[in-house]
């Protein structure tokens, strides 16, 4: 063979070697490649994204570090799904386990009442635990129980703080309690102030000394009805009984009262005042007892009684009770009760009381009451049927009036009730009935109510005129005033609607309502509501909206349901102008709602109306006269045209429909 061939044939099998081991490289990065993707994606589908995994010709070598064995063993499985066995080699490892840590434990119990949750983390405590008998001792208790036991010991301190925890349920019916290891915090709500130094001094006594307490123990203030204060002064003794808002409020009346020589005030904490500035009140009526050196102070709520002593200048005491008035807020009402010193008795006197009530001015009330509880009573009874501070009492006590003379004194003023001016005297041995009123029958009103309350045995003297009341004539409203209090509100506030639009916009609602109550007022005229709109737009257009518009004024105020008059819709359109509708101004003063005041009866016009537009639409019909069929002339000639050679030819024959 010649050296040229075999050189050939070298050359051509070291070519064929290079070209099969680089065609197997690229087979075997392609196989890696493909087997990787493969394995990653099994990994990551099954949670394992710790793992790793590197391809090696047809091995599969799977690297990382477990959290645990579990672990390791779900990513091995999940490789294992996708690459046989054989080829795998697993090189993972498992993490170091942390060892378990105790949980912090707690509980935390609440009770209302006999309802009581228990919430936490505790020890096993077993069936011998004193929650139980604890629990036990409360009658008819309702549990709620989320503990969550675990198997933990006890740590250090939980036991003596257990202990006093469940304990101290036991000593309070609204409390949480929350106990930690060697730590119990206890917050209650208890009835009173007493009641909470009590449950103060109890929980400390009992509390371990390996156990740290946290204490947190309110009493709501008591709500007292009514809200009282009692200042009663003799000379240089005093006593005070009050109620007070706060502790400083109190202090401040106990510092008052001890100088007024009340030698050991004192006043209960609570809610219930009429206002916040009870104690500035309740000072300056014992102020005004101090002025006058004797009397009493009654406070109830917002009523204020200010009694004076026995004979007091009336002229002074008028005085004193003005300057307390001035100094009292609006809320408080102040009686004050000027105390007479009684009658003596002797032989002549004898017992009469005279009530006059003056054309203006209070009713006068003079002679004798049995006591003070009965002058009060026939003063009281008084203001209640004259009005308040229209009543001057100037009757004295006697303690020689008969027996019945109080009811009598009130027959007496139910009598000076029928009287519009006039008076009564009463004694023991007539009545005495002087005046005049309006009352039907006077005079037997008076007799029947006598003969009621004296008896018909009595002597009575009446002497009274019958006054004839004059015709009441009924406050009529002015329909054109009602009609100028339209336009007013009209001119502040228009009604308005959208563009185009009959429905009335939210902002006009509370004009519509005012006008409803004018209209309310003047229930029997006739308003005519008239819509107007500018010139924009078609005049049909601009008339029906109008129309529309007017009738949804009318629904608006017929909504109010109140008493109104009649009312009547009428669409002007564009037919009223008031201003320059070439304006935007002027063109929104035209677009206006309008009430006009219409005169005559509504159902009237209304049929004069529909008779007017029947006779003005049967003329118009009258006026038209039918167009008359066209003809065509008997001597038209028509003319053919030859499209080929546009030439018109003339014709002699006639059209036989003779119509267009």
């Amino acid at each position: 063979m010649r050296p040229a061939a075999i050189a050939f044939a070298a050359a051509g099998f070291l070519a064929s070697a290079a070209a099969a081991a680089l065609v197997a490289n690229f087979a075997v990065n392609k196989l890696e490649q493909a087997t990787e993707r493969l394995t990653k994606t099994a990994l990551v589908a099954s949670g394992q994204s710790w793992a790793d995994v590197r391809a090696d010709g047809t091995l599969v070598i799977l690297t990382g570090t477990a959290p645990d064995e579990k672990k390791r063993i779900q990513a091995l499985d999940s490789v294992t799904a996708v690459v046989s066995s054989n080829r795998i080699r697993n090189q993972t490892e498992v993490a170091e386990s942390v060892p378990a840590v105790a949980p912090d434990f707690a509980l935390e119990i609440l009770r209302n009442g006999t309802d009581i949750s228990l919430i936490g983390i505790t020890p096993e405590m077993g069936e011998d635990s004193p929650i139980h008998d604890a629990l036990g001792s409360i009658d008819h208790m309702s549990l709620i129980d989320m503990q969550e036991p675990t198997d933990w010991p006890a740590p250090e301190g939980w036991a003596s703080a257990f202990d006093f925890g469940v304990k101290a349920m036991t000593e309070v019916e609204r409390a949480k309690i929350s106990i930690l290891p060697g730590a119990v915090s206890v917050t209650a709500v208890v009835k009173s102030d007493a009641e909470k130094t009590l449950l103060a001094q109890k929980l400390l006594a009992e509390k371990p000394d390996d156990v740290t307490l946290n204490m947190e123990i309110t009493a709501p203030r008591p709500i007292f009805s009514p809200y009282s204060l009692t200042f009663v002064k003799n000379g240089t003794d005093a006593t005070l009984l009050c109620e007070a808002l706060t502790k400083e409020s109190a202090a401040t009346i106990i510092d008052v009262a001890k100088s007024s020589g009340v030698s050991d005030p004192a006043c209960e904490i609570g809610l219930g005042a009429p206002t916040d500035n009870w104690a500035e009140v309740a000072i300056a009526g014992i102020n005004a007892v101090n002025e006058m050196g004797r009397g009493q102070l009654e406070m109830q709520d917002s009523g204020i009684t200010l009694i004076s002593p026995e004979g007091f200048d009336p002229d002074r005491f008028a005085a004193i009770t003005d300057r307390l008035q001035a100094a009292l807020p609006e809320a408080y009402v102040l009686h004050p009760v000027l105390t007479k010193k009684p009658l003596p008795e002797d032989a002549d006197s004898r017992p009469q009381f005279t009530a006059k009530r003056p054309a203006e001015g209070p009713v006068v009330l003079s002679g004798v009451t049995i006591d003070e509880i009965s002058r009060q009573t026939v003063e009281s009874y008084a203001e209640a049927m004259f009005g308040f501070r229209m009543v001057n009492d100037k009757t004295e006590i006697a303690n020689f009036a008969p027996h019945g003379w109080t009811p009598h004194q009130l027959v007496a003023l139910d009598v000076l009730g029928l009287l519009d001016e006039g008076e009564i005297s009463i004694s023991e041995e007539e009545v005495i009935v002087t005046g005049k009123g309006q009352v039907p029958n006077l005079q037997g009103a008076i007799k029947m109510r006598l003969d009621e309350g004296f008896g018909a045995d009595a002597r009575f003297s009446i002497n009274v005129e019958q006054v004839i009341p004059a015709p009441e004539t009924p406050d009529v409203p002015d329909p054109k005033q009602c009609e100028a209090d339209i336009a007013a509100l009209l001119a502040k506030n228009r009604i308005l609607f959208p563009p185009s639009s009959a429905v009335i916009e939210a902002e006009s609602e509370q004009v519509i309502t005012e006008i409803a109550k004018v209209l309310n007022r003047c229930n029997t005229a006739w308003f005519e509501v008239g819509g107007h709109t500018d010139s924009q737009g078609g005049e049909d257009m601009n008339r029906n909206l109008s129309q529309a518009r007017a009738d949804a004024v009318i629904d608006a105020l017929l909504s109010r349901n109140l008493l109104l008059g009649p009312l009547t819709a009428v669409g002007y359109g564009e037919t009223r102008p008031i201003a320059d509708n070439e304006t935007e101004a002027g063109r929104m003063q035209n677009r206006r709602i309008e009430f006009k005041l219409r005169e005559g009866d509504p159902a009237t016009a209304a049929r004069e109306a529909a008779a007017l537009k029947a006779a003005a639409t049967a003329v118009a019909e009258a006026m038209v006269t039918p167009d008359p069929p066209l003809r065509r002339p008997e001597n038209l000639k028509t003319f053919t045209v030859d499209f080929l050679s546009e030439t018109p030819q003339n014709s002699t024959s006639e059209e036989t429909n003779g119509q267009n």
